[in-house]
């Protein structure tokens, strides 16, 4: 089995990627046990307004990495490891940008 350069920059890649979603799960989740959120109407307008694109911003990555997902699970039945490798690389890109706007979340939800 010979593995050629793009395969091995795609392999550490998935490796470090799946190290950093696994890195800021375990800080969303210490945030989410150990914060203290305000309450609805302490969140002052312009507050509300970056919840809101935050919000979408997430929706539309949520989307994009299910369909990564789906891809690779497609992949992984007909396709070659450095494919499924490759769109599950994307799926953990889109993974970190939701757990990052989550974590963005609840630092404007702590109370100051």
């Amino acid at each position: 089995m010979q593995i050629n350069t793009i395969s091995l920059v795609i392999y550490t890649a998935l490796i470090v990627l799946s190290a950093y979603n696994l890195r800021l799960a375990w800080r969303l989740s210490k945030l989410q046990t150990s914060a203290l959120l305000r309450r609805p109407e302490d969140i002052l307008p312009d507050e509300s307004a970056r919840l809101q694109a935050i919000d979408q911003d997430k929706k539309k990555w949520n989307i994009l990495g299910r369909i990564f997902f789906w891809v690779a699970l497609l992949v992984a039945f007909v396709g070659e490891m450095e494919e499924l490798a490759f769109f599950l690389s994307l799926y953990s890109i889109c993974n970190i940008i939701v757990l990052r706007g989550n974590i963005a979340t609840l630092n404007i939800l702590v109370a100051k």
